[in-house]
């Protein structure tokens, strides 16, 4: 039989594994906008475009994100 101070012990690493994942995936998130935004800016100077590519590769950015996220989370048959 389990003690309960091992039960409430695997309880927190757990509680810590999620928060760390979580954590991970949103640095993850923030860096590539980051250099979505950066590279948009620069081919908008570039090609002389009005802040096209700005709105654009975030925005593939974040439909490609999603997209994996829901790959990723449903069920396996």
């Amino acid at each position: 039989m389990t003690s309960p101070s091992s039960h409430n012990n695997k309880i927190g690493k757990d509680s810590v594994f999620s928060l760390a994942k979580y954590a991970g995936l949103g640095s993850q998130i923030i860096a590539g906008l980051l250099i979505c935004l950066y590279l948009g800016k620069k081919m908008d100077t570039y090609f002389n475009w009005h802040n096209l590519a700005s709105w654009i590769l975030p925005s593939l950015f974040i439909l490609f994100t999603l997209f994996m996220v829901v790959r990723d989370t449903q069920k396996k048959k």
